[in-house]
C-alpha cells in the first residue's frame, strides 16, 4: 500500500511538474515580463534585417524626404500630397493597382545560401526578414490567405528557404511579421479588391492571431519582431496570449527566443524583452540603457529597395561602424537592414559598407561580441566595452603616439594590446593625468583597423 501511495504521489508529481515546464507562461504582463533576454543575442552584438517583398518591383520613394521608406509604396501611392501618387501614375497609368505588381514579383535569383553566406561574412549572428508587411503579402504559404509567396508571384516557400539556409550557416534566425494591413477588408471593413483574401468573421481571432501561430509552428523562429501595432492597444491585438504561447511553445524545445516591444498603441518601451530604436539613434546611443535595445536602420535610408538612391543616401563604412561602436558600448544591438531588388539581390552600395564591417569585425570583433557595457559608456571619442577582466576602449579617431584615458586604471601588471597589432605596448598611469598608451611612431598603422582602433586593457 505504500509503494502505491508513493507510486501515485509521484505520479502527480510528475504531472504537474512537467506540466508547469510546458506551459510557465501566462498571458500577464507581470509572467511575460519576467522572460529573460538570451545570452546568445546578448553576445551577438550584429544582426542583418532585410525588407523583401511585392513593393520590391516599384521600388521607388521620393529622395527628398530623407528617410525614403519604399516598402510603403502601396500606400503612399494612394496618399494625397504624396509624389508617389503622380510618379506611379507616369510610370504604370492611372488604372494599375498594387497587386498588379504581385505577378511581376518573381524572385528569379534569390538564392538564400548566398544571401545567410553574407550575413556572416558581414559579421552578423543572426537574421530577419519581413515574413508579411502591411501590404499583407506573405512570404510562406499561410493556409490562411492565399495572397502568399507559394501561391502568387514567386511561386516558392520564400520564407522556409530563409530558415533553412540561415540555420545551416550557423545563424540564428527570426521573422517580422505586421500586425495590421492597410487595406485588406477583414481588417479596415471597406470592401475592395485583395488579391488573395479569404473570408474569416473576425481579423485578429481567425487571421492574425492563427497566422502567427502558423509561423511559430512551421519555422520555430529564434525571435520575433513585432510591427503594425500602433492603430489599436494591446487588448484588441491579444498579443499576451500570443507571447505567452510562443514562449512556451519554444520553453518545449529549450529553445532560448525573444521579442521586441510592440504589442500596442503607444506600447514600445514598456513591454517585451527587446527595446527597437528604429532610425533615431540619439534615444540609445549617448547613454546606458539597461533594458536590452537594438537600433535598426537602413544602409540607405529605407528599408525595401529604393531604385532612385543615390550614393549620397548610403551611409559609409565609417558613419555606422561608429554607430555599431556607440550603441554596443550602451547595451544596444545593430541590427542593420537591406533591400534586396524583386529579383533577389543585395545591391551593390549596401554590400560593400557592410562587407567592410565584416574586415573590421575581423580583427576588432574580440571588443564587441560577447562583452557587455561597462561602468563608463565613452570618454571622449573613446567607446568602452567589458569581458571578464578586460575592458576595451575603441577609439573612433587616430590619435598617434599617444593614447589617453582618465577613466581607466589597468591592473598592476597589465599588458595592453592593439587588437590586430603584435605585442604589447607601453604605458604609465597616474592620478593627474590618467592612462597614457604610448604607440610608437616606427610601428605602423593597423590596415586591418583603419575605422577604429582596440585596445585591451586587464582592470582586475
Amino acid at each position: 500500500m505504500r509503494i502505491m501511495i508513493l507510486s501515485l504521489l509521484l505520479m502527480v508529481y510528475t504531472f504537474f511538474s512537467n506540466l508547469s515546464a510546458q506551459e510557465p507562461y501566462k498571458p500577464t504582463w507581470e509572467s511575460l515580463d519576467s522572460h529573460k533576454m538570451p545570452s546568445w543575442y546578448e553576445d551577438a552584438k550584429i544582426g542583418l534585417s532585410m525588407h523583401w517583398g511585392v513593393y520590391s518591383v516599384p521600388a521607388w520613394a521620393p529622395r527628398e524626404k530623407g528617410i525614403s521608406y519604399a516598402e510603403w509604396y502601396g500606400y503612399r501611392m494612394h496618399e494625397k500630397g504624396n509624389p508617389t501618387v503622380e510618379y506611379h501614375k507616369e510610370t504604370y497609368g492611372p488604372n494599375f493597382k498594387y497587386d498588379d505588381f504581385i505577378p511581376m514579383w518573381k524572385a528569379e535569383s534569390f538564392d538564400p545560401y548566398e544571401w545567410a553566406k553574407f550575413a556572416k561574412k558581414m559579421g552578423a549572428k543572426y537574421y530577419f526578414i519581413t515574413s508579411k508587411h502591411h501590404d499583407g503579402f506573405c512570404l510562406w504559404p499561410s493556409k490562411y490567405t492565399d495572397r502568399n509567396a507559394m501561391a502568387m508571384g514567386p511561386k516558392k516557400d520564400l520564407l522556409g528557404q530563409f530558415f533553412d539556409a540561415g540555420r545551416k550557416e550557423g545563424l540564428k534566425v527570426g521573422f517580422y511579421y505586421s500586425l495590421y494591413e492597410w487595406f485588406n477588408p477583414l481588417y479596415t471593413g471597406k470592401e475592395i479588391p485583395y488579391a488573395g483574401l479569404k473570408k474569416v468573421n473576425n481579423y485578429v481571432d481567425d487571421f492574425m492571431i492563427p497566422q502567427i501561430k502558423e509561423l511559430i509552428d512551421l519555422y520555430h523562429p529564434d525571435f520575433i519582431y513585432f510591427d503594425g501595432e500602433w492603430d489599436h492597444p494591446e487588448s484588441f491585438w491579444k498579443m499576451k496570449e500570443l507571447v505567452a504561447y510562443y514562449y512556451n511553445q519554444a520553453a518545449k524545445r529549450n529553445q532560448e527566443v525573444f521579442v521586441n516591444d510592440r504589442f500596442g498603441k503607444e506600447d514600445r518601451g514598456k513591454h517585451g524583452d527587446l527595446y527597437n530604436v528604429e532610425y533615431d539613434y540619439d534615444k540609445g546611443a549617448e547613454g546606458l540603457l539597461t533594458h536590452k535595445w537594438s537600433y535598426w536602420q537602413g544602409i540607405a535610408k529605407t528599408f525595401g529597395y529604393n531604385n532612385d538612391t543615390d550614393l549620397e543616401d548610403v551611409m559609409s563604412p565609417k558613419q555606422f561602424i561608429d554607430k555599431v561602436i556607440k550603441g554596443v558600448s550602451s547595451n544596444g544591438n545593430f541590427d542593420i537592414n537591406v533591400g534586396p531588388t524583386a529579383a533577389g539581390k543585395i545591391p551593390e552600395y549596401e554590400q560593400y559598407p557592410l562587407l567592410q564591417l565584416g574586415e573590421w569585425l575581423a580583427t576588432n570583433g574580440e571588443a564587441i561580441y560577447g562583452t557587455r557595457p561597462w561602468e563608463i559608456q565613452h570618454e571622449g571619442n573613446a567607446y568602452y566595452t567589458a569581458k571578464g577582466d578586460y575592458i576595451y576602449a575603441i577609439f573612433l579617431e587616430w590619435q598617434g603616439e599617444e593614447f589617453r584615458l582618465k577613466s581607466v586604471k589597468p591592473a598592476e601588471g597589465s599588458k595592453i594590446t592593439m587588437l590586430g597589432v603584435p605585442g604589447e605596448l607601453n604605458w604609465k598611469w597616474s592620478e593627474t593625468d590618467g592612462l597614457t598608451i604610448n604607440y610608437p611612431r616606427q610601428k605602423a598603422r593597423p590596415t586591418s583597423c583603419s575605422y577604429a582602433w582596440s585596445f585591451r586593457i586587464k582592470i582586475k
